[in-house]
């Protein structure tokens, strides 16, 4: 049930960071072509309507639609929102808009000449112009483009309505009719394009589940063998290239079997997510921790000293250090656990210059480990064990 909660809001968020980016990719040419056409409105009525009315109308306009232009680059430059500032930057959005239709819903009031009906012809074109671009650019958000409309024809609506004669009346049915086919084209394209937005997401989230089943573990989310075997060949590839050494941690935990076979198999679970946790915590966000399955995990440590010596030290301090993590108490519910682990180590190159050969010898590395009394860790190579030993002499 949390789950399903989770998935849904989810979605949510994600459909809502959607909506916002459509409504900015075409907002700024549409703020161009509704600029353009309040000069150009401004330009054609400048001998009927007084000019302080114009200039004063215009003026708002512009500077709101600079406004609304700065505000949309701004949310552009950061694409990646939270649900709260989404919804946040989906509200300043809509009151731009809302402003823009109250705007153009005054010109209705301030800028319609009474006697030209030319120029009342010409005025009432370019509101369904307006309106008609309206569903274009603006039907991904359903609240946006209905406002944006209504406040835009509704103002020139009441007006023809208390006109005299047939035309007039005419208008009204006509003005009344379109508004609401606008409205139910809006309902019909805002379905159609939150449907292609739900069905893309539902693409990604089902691809996103394949390749996390594909290359992660389902119980720890690490790196399963498969992608640990990638990464591997990677790493070695570009180790031969640069010089810089690198090595592979094998690691098994010890008697797990026993804790399965006393405790159950959820006990057991909860103890490795737990050491996958820890071990995570022991390496550097460029190493690489992976389950092979059951309790064995391996630790790719990339990108060590070029010598040699200084390689193998770095290895054994990091070994040490995973050793030293896994050796504290866990707590599997209400019972405290302790557990060891046993760790082989083989160095890049020195110890094999494939992932299988690695493995098979970091393999070998960690059953000397358990021959020796387990909760230690051996290199595979004797002389890269002995150089770990004079480093603590």
């Amino acid at each position: 049930m949390n789950t399903d909660v989770k998935i849904s809001s989810s979605k949510t968020a994600a459909i809502k960071h959607a909506l916002l980016q459509e409504l900015s990719a075409g907002s700024g040419l549409a703020m161009f072509n509704s600029s353009a056409l309040a000069i150009m409105l401004a330009y054609v009525l400048r001998d009927l309507i007084s000019n302080t009315i114009i200039i004063t109308w215009l003026f708002v306009f512009i500077s709101l639609n600079i406004v609304r232009f700065f505000a949309v680059y701004k949310h552009k430059q950061h694409p990646e929102l939270t649900e709260t500032m989404v919804d946040k930057q989906l509200a300043q959005f809509r009151m731009g808009l809302i402003a823009s239709g109250v705007l153009w819903g005054i010109a209705s009031v301030l800028m319609y000449p009474p006697h030209a009906l030319s120029h009342q012809m010409f005025f009432i074109f370019m509101l369904a112009g307006l309106s008609a671009g309206c569903v274009v650019s603006y039907s991904i958000d359903f609240v946006s483009a209905v406002t944006f409309i209504l406040l835009t024809l509704l103002p020139i609506l009441v007006r023809l309505f208390f006109g005299e004669g047939e035309v007039a009346f005419a208008m009204t049915v006509s003005v009344l009719l379109y508004i609401a086919f606008m409205v139910v084209s809006i309902r019909h394209v805002n379905r159609n394009l939150l449907e292609t937005i739900s069905t893309r997401y539902d693409a990604d989230e089902r691809e996103k589940q394949i390749k996390q089943l594909a290359f992660y573990d389902v119980l720890t989310n690490l790196p399963n063998r498969r992608l640990m075997h990638d990464r591997l060949n990677h790493a070695l590839t570009l180790s031969a290239r640069t010089g810089r050494g690198g090595a592979l941690l094998f690691l098994d935990l010890d008697n797990f079997k026993m804790l399965n076979d006393t405790l159950g198999h959820d006990m057991g679970d909860l103890l490795l997510k737990q050491v996958a946790s820890r071990l995570e915590a022991c390496v550097r966000s460029s190493d690489t921790v992976a389950r092979l399955g059951g309790d064995e995990f391996t630790v790719m440590l990339e990108d060590l000293s070029q010598d040699s010596a200084e390689a193998i030290a770095q290895a054994d301090v990091v070994t040490k250090q995973i050793i030293a993590s896994l050796n504290m108490p866990y707590q599997l519910n209400a019972q405290q656990y302790h557990s060891t682990a046993s760790i082989g180590i083989a160095m890049f190159g020195e110890d094999g210059s494939s992932h299988e050969e690695l493995l098979k010898n970091a393999d070998i590395a960690m059953y000397k480990a358990k021959n020796a009394g387990r909760n230690i860790s051996r290199f595979y190579n004797t002389e890269a064990q002995e150089t770990a030993n004079m480093q603590l002499v």
